[in-house]
């Protein structure tokens, strides 16, 4: 895990010039150093290995950067709660709603959202300059959502002349010589204190006595073991990290060359690949033969059965055929085109796929469903494979939440 802090994030991006960064190996090895903007590049070129995945590359940023909120928005569903999102923020900013991007963790219904809030044209010139050194990142977080506190704890982090101030729903960037000020307003239980201790004069503010534990790491190693946890475990494994890589500052990595290596591993096995396609040919044939025999079984036998009807053209008309005579037979229509809907949509979701729920519309004969599933790829196949099971798909909303998307799917009979 590699992460990155810029050593002053008040200059304006032009007359930038160092980054602060703190590197975590795999062995567990932490090492630290500064680099100037204009070294990035042969720093990615003297530890390629650093920055092979985005997973494990972070920028973390300060409370001046980034503003944090917790907002109730009034809506009954995900996509309602979304779209007045930059509603209900816009009282809490200075600027233009349109000029900033909000970020946020999972939306759920009758529940405050988190989310943290920066200008647009700042966070895509902090992503512009590691993009000009060659550097995707995988998240840009900001130093007090790191190291949040529980509700009755006041998180203290020593910078230079400099003191983050961290509770639970709030954060503040203070001078260290205004710190017994604002100590005398605080009222709680313990202290944690990051890179520095108080003094007896700043514990001398405070209203009433309270615990006091010091972390003995340096703030940007500590920052790098709260988001690197557990070890080793990346990005991915940080459910509630407010990463304000959403939207269009989403992640999308250029695979090429990770499929150029997949391609050389499969140019290794085609060797042995090759010594089974001749088998499997041999008894794909066979199947198909099968196949086509038990269809003009089934045709012939509809036909003994239903001799005044035209002759089905496809299996699947056939199906459709067979379906309607049964539902003449007095079972309900509804309830038989809901439950084969049913059965029809869960055969072609892939394994690891998760129904939300499920809405039948008996009028209509549509079947929708809500669905988390692996990704927008997964989400076309789906599609696909709909044409198969004599269902069509349509996609009505599909959305990004976590490592998943969110998609409303249409199901309704060829």
């Amino acid at each position: 895990m590699l992460l990155f802090s810029p050593t002053s994030t008040m200059e304006p991006i032009c007359t930038f010039s160092r980054f602060n960064w703190c590197h975590w190996s795999e062995e567990g090895v932490v090492t630290s150093g500064e680099v100037a903007l204009s070294n990035l590049p042969a720093l990615v070129e003297q530890q390629p290995t650093w920055f092979s995945s985005p997973d494990r590359i972070a920028l973390v940023l300060t409370s001046e950067e980034i503003l944090h909120l917790s907002v109730n928005v009034p809506g009954r569903n995900v996509n309602s709660l979304r779209q007045a999102l930059p509603f209900a923020v816009e009282e809490f900013i200075t600027s233009d709603v349109e000029d900033v991007h909000i970020a946020h963790l999972a939306i759920r219904p009758n529940q405050p959202i988190d989310c943290a809030i920066i200008e647009t044209a700042r966070l895509s010139e902090w992503l512009n300059v590691f993009k000009d050194a060659g550097i995707i990142l995988g998240a840009v977080v900001s130093e007090a959502q790191l190291i949040r506190p529980q509700a009755t704890q006041v998180a203290l982090m020593f910078d230079a002349a400099q003191v983050l101030i961290v509770t639970k729903d709030q954060d503040a960037l203070v001078e260290r010589t205004d710190l017994a000020d604002m100590l005398a307003s605080l009222e709680v239980e313990s202290f944690i204190c990051i890179g520095d201790a108080l003094t007896d004069l700043e514990l001398g503010q405070l209203t009433q006595s309270a615990a006091v534990e010091r972390i003995e790491s340096a703030p940007l190693e500590y920052l790098l073991q709260q988001l690197n946890s557990p070890p080793g475990a990346g990005l991915k494994s940080q459910r509630d990290l407010l990463n304000l890589l959403q939207g269009v500052f989403a992640v999308r990595v250029d695979k090429s060359g990770t499929d150029a290596l997949w391609r050389r591993t499969m140019g290794l096995a085609a060797a042995c690949f090759t010594l089974t396609v001749g088998g499997m040919a041999a008894q794909s044939l066979w199947l198909e033969r099968h196949a086509n025999q038990l269809d003009m079984n089934n045709f012939s036998k509809y036909n003994e059965l239903f001799p005044d009807d035209s002759v089905p053209v496809t299996a699947n008309h056939l199906q459709r055929r067979l379906t309607s005579k049964l539902r003449a037979t007095g079972v309900s229509n509804g309830e038989e085109s809901m439950v084969d809907l049913m059965l029809r949509t869960t055969s072609i979701l892939g394994a690891r796929s998760e129904v939300q729920s499920i809405r039948f519309r008996a009028k209509q004969m549509e079947l929708t469903t809500d669905v988390l599933i692996t990704g927008f790829d997964e989400l076309e196949a789906v599609k696909a494979r709909s044409a198969e099971a004599g269902i069509n798909i349509e996609i009505s909303d599909a959305t990004v939440e976590q490592d998943q998307v969110r998609a409303r799917m249409i199901g309704s009979y060829l």
